[in-house]
This record gives structure tokens, C-alpha cells and sequence, in this order.
């Protein structure tokens, strides 16, 4: 039986970002002896209750803003927290995953993101002050007690990055005290990636898995998300 992960995200075919999401898709394919079959939702169309009533084992929730139907978006990311979906983010993923919890756990109603909403009262999500576009840090995993640490097996990992925006350091630790864990760190502090430890695999990166996944070495955070996706 095939198995099947959506992609939530506007496939653009002028994103190397998103080439790099279907090389990584490719890789990661070659690994499992399960057929495995990876399809892009558009965020205008996605309907989380059918997508995931026996169609789809795993979300992955795309790089590349801004979305078409960002509340579209929220609403998938909160169908698939609440209800156990195996769930990987990166970069606008990752953001969009804060501002739903902001909003819906923490109670923030008007959180937004700076990119689509700069006079909003709750930029949970802010412009860094240096791009990250085409960068890369390295960075400490903070909590060995994660997913992060499980799949790489060190204390530091290299991220690469397609992003201006990150998370507001003013909210932070609302966002933990209602139950989001952050396991990766820039050297100058800069959260980089979150999990809720509740649920079986709620996985957000700041950093794109993609863009370090290799036919040689597929990333391992990848390789962890889809073989979640496979045994749940």
C-alpha cells in the first residue's frame, strides 16, 4: 500500500527552495523499502479533514510566502496539532506553526507575521536583523531530551536557511510556558527550532532540512519525519 505525505505549500517552480524540498523527497525514497508518495497541496484548496481521513499519513508544511490562503494555513496547522497528524515545518512552516500556537494555546488572537501584517499588534513572528537568505549557521541543540537530538546524535548541527523572519524574542516565553519546547540555538541565542513533547511528532525548523539533504546522506530530520509517517 502506498503511502502518502501532503505537502501544504504554492509550489513555485522559480524556488530553488522547493526543487530542493522534491530532490530531498526523491533521496529519501531510495531509503524505504515502503513506495512512498509525497503530493503538493496548494493552501487555496487543502482540506484538512479529508486529507487526513485515511489519505495522508504525514503533513509537511512548505517553505515559500507569502501563502495564498494564510488562515487556511492556521486552520491545517491546528487540525493537525490537535489531532496527532505526524507534522514537520521549515522556515515559513516553522513560523506559521508559532503563530498558530501563539494564537489558539497562548491565547494571543492577533498574532501575525511582520511579512503580511507589519502594523498588527502581536508580531509574534518579526524581521531578523540579518537575513538569513542563503545562509547558514551552526547551531547547539539545547534539550538532548528532543526529536532534534534523537535523529542527530550531537550537540551541533548545521542549518542552512532561505528566510528574513524569525521569532519575536517578546514572546517567548509565553510560547514555552503554554508548552512549546525549543531545542536548537543560534551562538547568539536565536531560537531555531520547537517540538510540543505531547504530541507523537510536532517537529518546526527556522532552518530548511532540504537544502543540507544529499543522495549520499539524506538529512535525518527528514528521514525521522517520514518514518513516522509510515508506522502511525
Amino acid at each position: 500500500m502506498i503511502k502518502k505525505i501532503a505537502i501544504l505549500g504554492d509550489f513555485n517552480p522559480a524556488y530553488k527552495t522547493h526543487h530542493a524540498l522534491n530532490d530531498s523527497t526523491r533521496q529519501i525514497n531510495k531509503l524505504f523499502n515502503q513506495e512512498i508518495q509525497f503530493d503538493w497541496i496548494a493552501t487555496d484548496i487543502f482540506y484538512c479533514k479529508t486529507a487526513f481521513n485515511n489519505m495522508y499519513c504525514g503533513l509537511w508544511i512548505a517553505p515559500g510566502t507569502p501563502y495564498k490562503d494564510v488562515e487556511n494555513v492556521l486552520k491545517t496547522i491546528k487540525y493537525a496539532r490537535e489531532n496527532n497528524v505526524i507534522t514537520l515545518g521549515n522556515c515559513a512552516g516553522f513560523q506559521y506553526m508559532i503563530i498558530e500556537f501563539a494564537k489558539n494555546v497562548c491565547g494571543i488572537k492577533n498574532a501575525d507575521h511582520e511579512e503580511t501584517n507589519p502594523g498588527a499588534e502581536d508580531l509574534v513572528i518579526a524581521k531578523l536583523s540579518c537575513s538569513l537568505i542563503e545562509q547558514q549557521e551552526e547551531l547547539e541543540i539545547i534539550e538532548k531530551d528532543s526529536i532534534l537530538y534523537s535523529v542527530i546524535k550531537k550537540e551541533k548541527l548545521t542549518g542552512k536557511y532561505f528566510c528574513c523572519y524569525g521569532i519575536n524574542g517578546k514572546y517567548l516565553e509565553t510560547l514555552k510556558s503554554h508548552g512549546l519546547h525549543f531545542t536548537a540555538k543560534s551562538e547568539d541565542g536565536q531560537m531555531r527550532a520547537f517540538e510540543i513533547k505531547s504530541h507523537p511528532f510536532y517537529l518546526g525548523t527556522l532552518f530548511q532540512p532540504a537544502l543540507t539533504s544529499t543522495d549520499i546522506e539524506p538529512d535525518p530530520v527528514i528521514v525521522e519525519f517520514v518514518k513516522q509517517c509510515i508506522i502511525n
